[in-house]
């Protein structure tokens, strides 16, 4: 009877297996080498880098400067005003008058209150026209234009009516001038006037401190509100230049994104409406300040100091990638003119001479090493395959170089092969979430890789189950 043939296999060390029980032990290794590498692996989160864009429109309060000359009384009495509030005033204007007896200031205000004796024809044809005007531009969405065009009517009527009063009352204002105590005030010099005071008046850009920015303390005097005004108190004051500024706040990256300019768009919060500006950056006591240097528009905002405005940048675009997966490490920095071919081979490496235990060095080794990111005159290595204080050897040479200097890369991890490999990044700009990217980068991530949601939790090779 034949024997029935076995499938064994004879390793030459003379132990033999079947086939079978072979195959049985390879996969028993292979299930056993996965469930080890899916437990110690690490579970993360992954994100898709894709093609992104930030609009950078930021947000500030500024401080506004401009060049004011305020005017004090030189009479204490009773205080009119004959020309509305933030209008432009020629030289020899008449802006107010102090009464210093009161008698002939409630003969105007009597006056005053009598609409058609003092309203000439043009006055009303001229408010006619404001509010048909505004009738034609008027928009739902633009509400606060009504409180514009109700406070430059009040201007207008206010102007009108004290006006034609006190030409109604000449002939009072006239005995009261030759006996010295009615007080006629006019602009000096062309300007835009303004009935109010904060004390602000007199800064300059090098006076500029972070506490005036605390709009807690800060305070606006109204010169319109008693009627009266005592000797040596302000009655007006007179902007005298179209030239203001706008001082802002910054941060570090707010400079870094401006520092290459000169001129930038701003918009106003209060009227969305734009502007350009010139610029400069000052430092002091630690702190950035934006200098917006503006040529026009100055009268809309006369009667603010601090406003709001929008700095309008372009918009940045390229990879886009969560801040919640950037994260550091620490390279060796080795001279690019180290680097070697490893034996009958294309692996880039180098001569490394191992610092040893007793403090001598081994015989030169090649190692293959991978470069990180690249410098004109140096290479950024992994500290795993060589440690600080090992020699690196010049190839046909004796010159020899310690590992000793480190620096720092901003990176995120990529996963693409199912463990971590730390990717060096070229920020452009971010905001809370987001951070744009520059693409095509050397050493850099690509369109649609995957990388380590939290690029915190991870190290270099650490194996990934997604």
């Amino acid at each position: 009877m034949a024997r029935k043939k076995r499938n064994i296999i004879r390793f030459p060390n003379g132990i033999h297996l079947n086939v079978g029980i072979v195959i049985f032990i390879f996969i028993a290794v292979y299930i056993a080498f996965n469930v080890y590498n899916y437990f110690s692996a690490v579970q993360i989160g992954i994100y898709e880098v894709e093609q992104g864009t930030i609009e950078v429109n930021t947000s500030y309060t500024g401080l506004i400067l401009r060049q004011e000359t305020v005017i004090t009384a030189q009479q204490t009495g009773k205080l009119d005003y004959y020309l509305k509030d933030n209008t432009k005033a020629a030289n020899g204007t008449l802006i107010c008058s102090v009464d210093e007896n009161g008698n002939v200031s409630d003969k105007i205000s009597a006056a005053a209150n009598d609409a058609s004796a003092v309203l000439a024809e043009e006055n009303l044809t001229d408010i006619q026209n404001s509010v048909y005007e505004y009738m034609k531009v008027y928009d739902d969405g633009n509400f606060y234009q009504t409180y514009n065009f109700k406070s430059d009517i009040s201007g207008k009527l206010m102007e009108a009516m004290n006006l034609g009063a006190l030409d109604a009352v000449s002939d009072y204002t006239d005995y009261a001038r030759d006996n010295r105590t009615f007080h006629l005030y006019y602009a000096a010099q062309p300007g835009i006037v303004a009935y109010y005071t904060d004390g602000y008046e007199s800064y300059t850009t090098d006076r500029i401190t972070a506490d005036i920015f605390n709009q807690s303390d800060y305070q606006k005097k109204s010169l319109k509100t008693s009627g009266e005004v005592q000797s040596g108190e302000p009655v007006y004051k007179l902007i005298t230049d179209e030239n203001w500024q706008i001082v802002v706040p910054i941060d570090e990256t707010m400079r870094d994104t401006l520092a290459d300019g000169e001129v930038t768009e701003i918009s106003f919060k209060e009227d969305d409406t734009t502007a350009w500006a010139d610029y400069t950056i000052e430092k002091r006591d630690g702190q950035f300040y934006l200098i917006l240097n503006l040529r026009n528009s100055m009268i809309r905002y006369a009667y603010e100091r601090f406003i709001d405005i929008n700095i309008l940048l372009d918009q940045q675009t390229g990879l886009k990638i969560p801040n919640s997966a950037i994260t550091v490490k620490t390279f060796d920095l080795v001279p690019n003119d180290y680097f070697t071919k490893g034996n009958d081979s294309d692996t880039s490496g180098l001569l490394v001479e191992r610092l040893l235990e007793d403090g001598t060095y081994g015989k030169a080794e090649f190692v293959p090493v991978t470069v990180y990111y690249q410098t004109e005159d140096n290479s950024y290595i992994s500290q795993d395959n060589i440690k600080q204080g090992d020699l690196i050897v010049k190839t046909d040479s004796t010159e020899r170089y310690e590992i000793a200097e480190t620096d720092r890369l901003k990176g995120v991890y990529n996963v693409n092969k199912g463990y971590a490999v730390f990717k060096q990044i070229v920020e452009l700009y971010h905001n809370d979430d987001y951070t744009i990217v520059e693409s095509g980068t050397d050493y850099g991530i690509a369109l649609y890789d995957h990388i380590a949601l939290e690029g915190s939790t991870l190290n270099e090779d650490q194996m990934i189950v997604r």
